[in-house]
């Protein structure tokens, strides 16, 4: 065979296996109509949020100096959500989005590295030690 020849077959060989298969209405029939999602019966107690409000306490430790250092609240999968320059002894409350998905926080300040587990929309958490 000649060059000429082979290369016609690959050509040909690869716009035959390239098509790709329309699903067009066939002739006389109507195509089928979509629904839109404004057409859509919703009942009133749905919810279309994806995420939740979580509040989050945190109680500082009384101390006679200072301690400050960078607070930060992330999911587990490391998006920050919170993140400032925070007085150990100072007790903090807030309220964070977080996909609805989600059932733990991780906080860390200086050597604390604590994961939060979130349980009826809050989650806590205490510089004071327990002391058992």
């Amino acid at each position: 065979m000649s060059k000429t020849t082979i290369i016609f077959v690959i050509v040909l060989a690869g716009l035959t296996s390239s098509c790709v298969k329309q699903n067009l209405p066939k002739p006389g029939e109507t195509p089928v109509e979509k629904t839109k999602l404004s057409d859509s019966m919703v009942p009133d107690s749905f919810t279309w949020s994806t995420g939740k409000n979580i509040e989050l306490s945190i109680t500082g430790l009384p101390k006679v100096m200072t301690i400050k250092n960078t607070l930060l609240i992330t999911l587990p999968d490391g998006i920050k959500l919170y993140n400032a320059y925070h007085d150990m002894s100072t007790n903090l409350k807030l309220t964070l989005v977080v996909p609805a998905t989600v059932t733990q926080l991780k906080l860390k300040f200086g050597t604390y590295d604590e994961t939060l587990t979130i349980l009826n929309n809050k989650a806590e958490f205490s510089f004071i030690p327990v002391i058992l």
